[in-house]
């Protein structure tokens, strides 16, 4: 049994947190008990009151964690808010498919050589579209049906984070931008390429961007699992889709995936950022 008013007075104990029901003082008490330190509860009958107390030396730690909980506690809305999940854009998708498939049943090598992607051709002949055509070209089948299984989940993801339509112009607009840095480090060397997986790693990205982005405003470890989980799925897509090893006859444009991975990432952080800011202003308006 603690005498808690010697334990006060000799300063061994700190009041940390006072609460009115048992339940709420638990849950208090708990997050005090996951950063492995010790915690005493006292019950004042006739209130009744409950007063948790904890070692002095942790009290703004303490404090500090104690605002993170509350704020994860009002999340519910606001999440639904923040990652406003929305359809995942399955007509679009199914486009897309569409698109690619019509695509290589209808190119020819004179369509590769016209619409891939061209150090030469974007920044020596100005044919900037090349950058955006080049997403809807591929070398074989293998190479199609591999950015549609894969590359395909993950842009899912992006339509349910972002809403569909948004969602898929940042997809396109990722690996657009993706394919423009990667000719731009070539030039002037010649350079080509082609392929939908520089999008694949732009939705990617923007997964990432806009968990990162949720996890540094949230300045908690907590949100951490959300940068980086799809942090770690682009790291193993890459390894899928490998790294080139140095090889010189490698077909694996990886300057190019981690081009579009960059851009959805800043893609990402500044949609969730608008986003936020957006739901700040409907708040003062209110």
């Amino acid at each position: 049994m603690i005498d808690f008013d010697h334990a006060i007075e000799e300063g061994a104990l700190a009041l940390v947190g006072e609460f009115e029901a048992l339940r709420e003082v638990n849950d208090y008490a708990l997050v005090v008990l996951a950063m492995n330190l010790d915690c005493w509860v006292r019950m004042e009958p006739e209130e009744p009151r409950f007063f948790l107390y904890a070692d002095p030396a942790f009290k703004v730690a303490i404090a500090e964690e104690f605002r993170f909980y509350r704020e994860e506690q009002q999340l519910p809305s606001e999440q639904s808010a923040a990652i406003s999940f929305h359809r995942s854009g399955v007509e679009l998708f199914l486009l897309w498919v569409a698109l690619l498939m019509v695509t290589f049943m209808g190119q020819t090598e004179a369509t590769v050589a016209k619409y891939c992607n061209s150090s030469q051709g974007v920044f020596g002949a100005g044919e900037w579209y090349r950058s955006f055509t080049a997403l809807f070209l591929h070398a074989d089948g293998g190479h199609l049906i591999g950015n549609i299984l894969i590359g395909g989940i993950f842009c899912v993801f992006v339509a349910r984070t972002f809403g569909p339509v948004r969602g898929w112009a940042s997809i396109l607009a990722s690996g657009t931008l993706g394919n423009l840095a990667t000719s731009w480090l070539h030039f002037p060397e010649g350079f080509k390429s082609l392929g939908a997986s520089t999008a694949t790693f732009g939705a990617l990205g923007l997964l990432v961007g806009s968990s990162a982005l949720r996890a540094c405003r949230a300045r908690s470890v907590r949100k951490v699992g959300g940068f980086a989980i799809p942090f770690i799925a682009g790291a193993i897509l890459l390894g899928w889709f490998g790294a080139g090893g140095g090889d010189v006859s490698s077909r694996v444009d990886v300057v190019a995936h981690v081009m579009g991975f960059a851009s959805g990432a800043l893609i990402g952080a500044v949609l969730s950022r608008d986003a936020s800011a957006a739901r700040n202003d409907e708040g003062d308006h209110a």
